[in-house]
């Protein structure tokens, strides 16, 4: 991985989890409806993706606290 290095994700629910996870969100791009959220990439997030779609687990205030954030970013476009 590079430094500076960026992951992008249009999944609304991966992004939530990874932010709530504590990885730092970036910037958004909206093309039309669709939205990717664009986050500073780190050695452990491959992993952290599998482990999101292999019923991973966080803790419920920090994911909750994600996806409203992330649902401000939406919204206060």
């Amino acid at each position: 991985m590079n430094e500076g290095s960026t992951y992008a994700t249009t999944d609304f629910y991966l992004a939530s989890f990874l932010k709530a996870i504590g990885l730092r969100l970036l910037e958004t791009d909206r093309q039309g409806r669709r939205v990717t959220f664009i986050f500073e990439d780190r050695p452990d997030r491959k992993g952290l993706v599998q482990v999101f779609y292999n019923d991973g687990e966080v803790k419920v205030n920090a994911f909750v606290h994600a996806i409203q954030d992330l649902k401000a970013v939406l919204y206060n476009w």
